[in-house]
């Protein structure tokens, strides 16, 4: 386990020097097998990249990608707040419950947080700030919303758990419903209290019909069936609904002549870059992965921490702690792929169900995106509104974290609201 331990640490140490994921942890691999197994083991490293490159389930992420970004650069997304502005607009507080209820509803086919933040908060924002919001609440909405993205399905970092520990994807789908909308509902409760504290005096928003509402958000809710209903309905595997939900995005956006040559271009190489960068980290992890089985790293630390007359509870807050201080330096995609091979051996031996595991981990990671100085929807968020200074948009998401470490308890004491 020593060795396991000093191989975890060259990883970090370059991770830290800035080398980047991908490549620090095929380096790692790389030395590691050197030294355990000499220029015959280095074989194992091109049968790993292969085997997991050539998974059929990771067809959805690149399909799951563009999807989001057609989605974004045709303005569909920014219908979509529109759409619920128009229906909450005139409530208290009824633009910021609309930009979080507008993260919920994209983050259903975006899959990621930073997507949602981006589409999102280029919108809703500046919009905001116009009818009188402060700052800290117009930002904070968006930002606190974004994780929603990566519980509600389709979320990328689910299906990369779902890959890593041969979970089913589909369960994970199902089991993040729940915690998402009630992740929503109690952000929409906390927006609604900060206004009415704020005493802001916003301009009204000019409603339209239900009926004209209703239009402007049809194209992303029928993706969401699309998608979402055909793997809960068992037509369609995790893999076939993205191919249906590409597919569906171009169809509606060509439809609705938003779809020109240079938007599918950007579509395209958006998708292309952000699904390389996922493979590049996914196949980097598998081969360490394959590293630390070698040295029985995650075997041995299993053993020695249920040979330990301690809680399994005590065990998972320490765990939950660990991944909160790894999300404020770690980028969520990268904790996921290194840490998961190593603990859930560990997760599993002490009794905690798979799918519930996997959502309780995307709960906490969704605080990895929000929480200085590496959360990146800050940033994000921050460039919607260049007026706004960082320290004004943490302010602002801070209320709306505690709404994810409630849930978080929650899902520790109801389980069944994940695994019903």
């Amino acid at each position: 386990m020593i060795l396991g331990f000093t191989f975890l640490l060259l990883l970090l140490i370059l991770i830290l020097v800035g080398v980047p994921v991908g490549f620090a942890l095929a380096g790692t691999t790389l030395v590691g097998l050197l030294i355990t197994g000499g220029w015959s083991a280095l074989p194992a490293m091109s049968n790993t990249a292969w085997a997991t490159s050539s998974e059929f389930v990771l067809t959805a992420i690149p399909l799951f990608v563009l999807m989001s970004e057609v989605i974004g650069v045709t303005g569909i997304g920014r219908d979509l707040f529109i759409s619920v502005e128009r229906l909450l607009g005139r409530i208290s507080g009824g633009q910021a419950v609309a930009s979080i209820i507008a993260c919920a509803i994209f983050g259903a086919v975006s899959g990621t947080a930073v997507g949602v933040a981006a589409v999102i908060g280029a919108v809703a924002i500046p919009e905001m700030l116009k009818r009188g919001y402060p700052a800290p609440i117009a930002t904070g909405a968006v930002a606190g919303a974004s994780p929603l993205g990566m519980i509600i399905p389709p979320s990328l970092p689910l299906i990369l758990y779902g890959v890593v520990t041969e979970t089913s994807i589909a369960k994970l789908f199902l089991a993040g419903v729940v915690p998402g909308l009630l992740i929503t509902l109690l952000c929409c409760i906390a927006a609604s209290i900060l206004v009415r504290r704020s005493h802001v005096h916003a301009t009204p928003v000019e409603t339209g019909s239900l009926i004209q509402s209703f239009s402007l958000s049809l194209p992303v809710i029928i993706l969401i069936v699309l998608v979402i209903g055909s793997i809960y309905a068992g037509i369609a595997t995790p893999t076939e609904a993205a191919g249906v939900g590409a597919v569906g995005a171009l169809v509606i956006a060509g439809v609705q002549g938003r779809l020109t040559v240079r938007r599918v271009r950007d579509a395209l190489y958006a998708s292309a870059r952000t699904s390389a960068m996922l493979m590049l980290v996914l196949i980097g992890a598998m081969l360490f992965g394959y590293l630390l089985g070698i040295t029985r790293m995650p075997q041995e630390l299993t053993s020695a921490v249920m040979s330990m007359d301690i809680s399994r509870w005590v065990i998972f807050i320490l765990i939950m702690l660990a991944y909160f201080l790894l999300g404020m330096f770690l980028e969520v995609t990268s904790i996921i792929l290194i840490t998961v091979p190593v603990i859930f051996p560990t997760i599993v031996a002490l009794g905690f169900d798979p799918i519930w595991f996997g959502i309780v981990l995307m709960v906490n990671m969704s605080l990895a995106v929000v929480t200085p100085p590496v959360g990146l929807c800050l940033y994000v968020v921050k460039s919607c509104s260049p007026g706004t200074s960082l320290a004004q948009v943490i302010k602002g998401t801070t209320p709306f974290m505690f709404m994810y470490v409630l849930v978080l308890c929650i899902l520790c004491f109801v389980p069944q609201l994940a695994i019903y």
